[in-house]
């Protein structure tokens, strides 16, 4: 018997095996996803840069913020933003790879 399987019979694991998906995701549904994630990350960076642009020249005027600022609110949507578009860019290379398992090649095409 398999752990996974001797895990759920004793209950070990509150999860059941049904609840899991069973299709695998499709490459126009990995495309959708990417795009959604690629559109909020862009206004995740829209949004982090101009502000962390002003909070640090704030910072450096005469009787400015605190010089942390910057690095405390401009942070958090930049590094959202990179990783939304990180994603997004995963997710697009697993939907081209997709796409090319279940499209023919050309060398299949000519030998059959």
């Amino acid at each position: 018997m398999s752990c996974a399987r001797r895990a759920f019979s004793r209950g070990v694991i509150f999860a059941s095996a049904w609840l899991m998906r069973s299709k695998r995701p499709n490459a126009a549904t990995l495309r959708a996803e990417a795009h959604l994630l690629s559109l909020a990350g862009l206004i995740l960076l829209g949004i982090g840069f101009p502000l962390t642009l002003f909070l640090v020249a704030m910072a450096l005027a005469p009787d400015g913020l605190s010089p942390t600022l910057p690095l405390v609110v401009g942070a958090p949507p930049l590094m959202l933003g990179y990783l939304a578009c990180h994603f997004a860019s995963q997710r697009m290379v697993r939907a081209k790879a997709l796409a090319r398992q279940r499209k023919p090649s050309a060398r299949t095409r000519v030998a059959a």
